[in-house]
């Protein structure tokens, strides 16, 4: 009888599921700054591979509001096009000169039909055109409860909306050095429970460079219960740390690149939200602190920071390590 074979080194490096060839492919970044993953599905159908429901969730404000638009002028024109099928005498009322046309008359009567609007200055005739009406008025109905339903769900979706700095740096701490980026919310609700995983990867040493590899990163403080300003996220370099003894070079040498995952509760929908970055070894630098952007003078009494200075660092000097990195 077979059994199962252990786990090898290879398959077991806590790779978040990215996997060995994705994980070892070159030229590539793992996790995209805005937290998306450059991998794209193929080999399905579109009703097998796509959802609308999810896209109109998920696209920007801007797509889909063209989607809503096209969608509305869409049915319009079809309808538009029926109507002028019943020819000069299926719709009557107001002239065709005064629309511009038998076409516009048509457009802007499937207008009317669609939003239930009824002005009466133009009248469907006969059984065909009353037909026609009668499956718009449905369709109308139908399509404004989708697209109100779509608009409510975006608005209620919760999100977290996490700034995360640009460039995350090496800065001196507590007599050695350690790496740090820095977070804040965007908005002006509350998260709650925050707490943050950190994973190095990084190729083996040698030519060419060899596997990749990943390392969890022991974070100074893995979890805050609160986030009413910045949080500066530091993640000591001590002799234990992958980290340790690296310089700049090496860090590009070895194709450094350390993944961030964020989790937290929304206070408002009290919901549980997540948020991803990533920063590679030329998104580091080495020898920098972040400068203090809270304002606790303020006259009122409240304390201010301000989001656009989040950035902010200024260059350091950097103890010496005295053990160098194992090259393994």
């Amino acid at each position: 009888m077979s059994s199962t074979p252990p786990l090898t080194p290879r398959e077991d490096k806590g790779d978040f599921g990215l996997g060995r060839d994705l994980s070892n492919a070159r030229g590539r970044r793992l996790l995209n700054a805005d937290g998306t993953f450059n991998v794209r599905r193929e080999g399905l159908s579109w009703s097998q591979g796509g959802s609308l429901y999810h896209d109109a969730l998920t696209v920007s404000w801007g797509r889909f509001l063209v989607w809503t638009v096209v969608v509305y002028t869409g049915i319009n024109l079809v309808f538009a096009a029926l109507f002028m099928l019943l020819g000069r005498e299926g719709l009557t009322g107001a002239a065709v000169d005064h629309f511009g046309g038998l076409f516009w008359r048509a457009f802007f009567f499937s207008v009317q039909t669609f939003a239930t609007i009824g002005y009466g200055t133009i009248v469907a005739n006969g059984i065909a055109g009353n037909l026609l009406v009668t499956v718009e008025a449905l369709i109308g109905l139908m399509a404004q409860a989708l697209i109100t339903g779509l608009l409510f769900a975006r608005f209620a979706r919760p999100t977290m909306a996490l700034q995360f700095s640009t460039m995350a740096v090496i800065a001196p701490f507590n007599d050695g050095t350690a790496f740090m980026f820095r977070i804040a919310n965007r908005r002006r609700n509350e998260l709650i429970e925050l707490d943050a995983q950190v994973t190095l990867t990084m190729r083996n040493a040698g030519v060419g460079g060899g596997e990749r590899r990943y390392y969890p990163l022991a974070l100074d403080r893995r979890a805050v219960s609160f986030l009413p300003t910045t949080w500066t996220l530091v993640h000591p370099i001590t002799p234990g740390s992958p980290l340790w003894g690296m310089t700049a070079s090496e860090a590009d040498a070895r194709d450094v690149e350390i993944l961030v995952l964020m989790h937290g509760t929304d206070e408002t929908f009290a919901t549980r939200v997540s948020s991803r970055r990533s920063y590679r070894g030329d998104e580091v630098v080495w020898g920098a602190k972040f400068r203090n952007i809270l304002n606790t003078t303020r006259s009122d009494g409240t304390a201010s920071i301000d989001l656009t200075k989040l950035d902010l660092y200024d260059v350091v000097d950097l103890p010496v390590p005295t053990t160098p990195l194992d090259p393994s």
